[in-house]
């Protein structure tokens, strides 16, 4: 199955395109990877023992973005099923609804709701990343998000979505009023405001913003996972980055 297919098939409630491109600006489509606090590049692995044995192994005190679309989890809590495609995406997409209906209740009618989410899922509520929504806007924009095939040992089935649809989702908090309120006294984490207008074309909602364009700022640029000149050859456990795959 190749990538595109299987964010379709996996995404619910999050337009697929947003989240093809979220995958490969955080994972560069690589299931079996995890990236630690600090570092740049996702770690990357051949198989899933390892890349379970290596993400259970960091300081208990990080929180690590695992799988395809980078979920936000302690490294005591990691399993095998952290890391499988299709609940990954669905999870991610799910946490994605949640701080978008959030974004909307905030009272903010001059901000994309999604775009909102897409900062605060990638960095925090209090700590938005802007620069990866932006990036992941742009990508949606110019429809630049590769497409390959992935690994036969991904494990992918409709029955992950099943299941994963009534797990218990992630530490996202609902929006509450008392929250919401708080919220609009703070002016509601100024980091999220404001956001770069979208470009012509895009398939976010342009909105009445202050700051750049997104497109003059991210079009030229890389995905965050892009390797590095200094990254160290691939060896028996790493596997190299899916930015060197041919889609």
């Amino acid at each position: 199955m190749d990538l595109v297919t299987l964010v379709a098939l996996c995404t619910i409630g999050v337009d697929p395109k947003v989240m093809h491109a979220l995958v490969w600006h955080q994972s560069g489509g690589e299931p079996w990877s995890f990236t630690v606090p600090g570092e740049a590049e996702p770690r990357a692995f051949r198989k899933v023992p390892d890349v379970v044995a290596e993400a259970r192994a960091v300081p208990a005190t990080a929180t690590i973005r695992v799988g395809l679309a980078g979920l936000p989890v302690p490294p005591s809590v990691v399993t095998m099923m952290t890391f499988l495609p299709c609940p990954n995406v669905a999870t991610a997409a799910r946490q994605i609804v949640q701080l978008r209906t959030r974004c909307e209740a905030s009272g903010r009618t001059d901000v994309d709701p999604t775009l909102c989410a897409l900062a605060a899922y990638r960095g925090s509520w209090e700590r938005p990343d802007t620069r990866f929504a932006a990036a992941v806007r742009a990508s949606v924009a110019d429809g630049n998000a590769p497409d390959f095939d992935m690994p036969k040992d991904t494990g992918i089935a409709f029955r992950d979505v099943v299941l994963d649809l009534d797990a218990p989702a992630s530490d996202v908090p609902s929006p509450r009023p008392s929250s919401v309120a708080d919220d609009r006294e703070r002016g509601w984490s100024s980091g999220l405001f404001p956001l770069p207008r979208a470009s012509s074309g895009d398939l976010f909602e342009r909105r009445s913003v202050a700051g750049p364009a997104a497109g003059s700022v991210q079009r030229d640029r890389k995905p965050n996972v892009e390797p590095r000149a200094d990254n160290p050859a691939a060896d028996g456990l790493f596997v190299a980055r899916s930015s060197r795959r041919q889609p």
